[in-house]
């Protein structure tokens, strides 16, 4: 679990800079490393037999990057709803309007995400399996909000205050 927390920080330290070229190749290398490192762990630690690996890893990789996408949506519509909010300026109810709903759009899609992967872990993986599942994503999270708020706190990058969903 070291060896994610370890990827995680140098993903989200990285991550500011390289977000400001366009592109940002290093961005998309290292999450794709952080990836690849979280599904050999799991695979090692759940045990998988080969088959279940490759079709852990379909799941999962599908998943990583529709939530990424949806993430990065979501960003720009924090960002947007910032530049409404601003003091002094007006915001436009309607534009507000739409920003939440966009964010909870995006929040309810990640919801629905996670079901339709569950039910279809739960087509090949035991219960102790998917148990292992939840719990090292979620230390994964909770990794990756610790340094996020580390970075917020230590005067972060523009555009990282948005919460992440």
């Amino acid at each position: 679990m070291r060896v994610l927390g370890f990827l995680a920080a140098a993903a989200l330290v990285a991550a500011p800079l390289a977000a400001q070229q366009p592109g940002a190749p290093r961005r998309q290398l290292l999450e794709t490393r952080i990836s690849e490192q979280f599904l050999e762990n799991y695979r090692r630690q759940a045990g998988l037999t080969p088959e279940q690996f490759t079709r852990f890893r379909t799941i999962a990789t599908r998943s990583f990057q529709q939530r990424r996408e949806r993430q990065q949506r979501e960003r720009g519509l924090w960002i947007s709803l910032e530049m409404q909010m601003r003091p002094g300026v007006a915001a436009v109810p309607d534009s507000v309007n739409k920003l939440l709903d966009g964010i909870v759009a995006l929040r309810l899609a990640n919801v629905d995400q996670f079901k339709a992967d569950d039910r279809e872990y739960a087509t090949f993986l035991s219960p102790v399996q998917r148990a292992q599942l939840f719990l090292a994503t979620e230390r994964l999270q909770r990794s990756i909000e610790d340094i996020r708020r580390r970075m917020q706190q230590a005067g972060g990058a523009p555009g990282e205050f948005s919460p992440e969903p």
